[in-house]
């Protein structure tokens, strides 16, 4: 379950530019489309918790048509605006994520034994000359990765974007294996 909920927090950035009468008709609206855009997300992208991303990018586009308006939309109008632009959000990040498992970067490298297996002695050799050519900080998300942390947890670590992170990191994966000369790709 998400730990967010469609609380104020979603309105923060705009709460001091708001008039009284549109937040809370930004609020009813957020507050109807919250179940259908949690539903989104673990329908189409398999992850509750983007439930709230979602809705903050729907809410940029919706803030904007509401504010350029006039007279203000009612709120049934802002329910329909906002449902909508969240099914447009949601298929954007469906159709990112489908492009980035066509190219395998869902499927990023991933130490096929855990820390408490005693690996194949030929993979662990090839791991490790893949680890001496990586960088410092690429060596450090592997050994999270080891360690059996997620891409999202590596990625707040971090500081940074989840995906940014595993793109990054599989590039340098696969050139790490071109220059061993073994013309393979960083595969599950």
């Amino acid at each position: 379950m998400s730990t967010k909920t469609y609380t104020a927090e979603l309105l923060w950035k705009w709460q001091d530019s708001l008039e009284d009468e549109l937040r809370n008709g930004l609020m009813a609206a957020v507050q109807r489309t919250w179940p259908y855009a949690q539903l989104s997300a673990w329908s189409y992208l398999h992850d509750e918790s983007l439930g709230v991303d979602i809705m903050e990018q729907a809410l940029e586009s919706i803030h904007s048509y509401a504010l350029r308006t006039s007279p203000r939309p009612s709120g049934e109008k802002l329910t329909a605006r906002l449902r909508s632009q969240v099914r447009r959000v949601t298929k954007q990040m469906a159709n990112r994520r489908r492009k980035e498992e066509a190219v395998g970067s869902t499927h990023d490298l991933e130490l096929n034994f855990s820390s408490t297996e005693i690996p194949d002695p030929t993979e662990a050799m090839l791991i490790r000359e893949i680890l001496d050519l990586l960088s410092p900080q690429a060596q450090e998300v592997a050994t999270w990765l080891w360690m059996g942390y997620s891409w999202r947890e590596i990625g707040k670590t971090f500081e940074v974007d989840h995906n940014s992170i595993r793109i990054a990191f599989r590039r340098e994966a696969d050139a790490a294996l071109e220059r061993l000369g073994r013309g393979m790709r960083v595969v599950r």
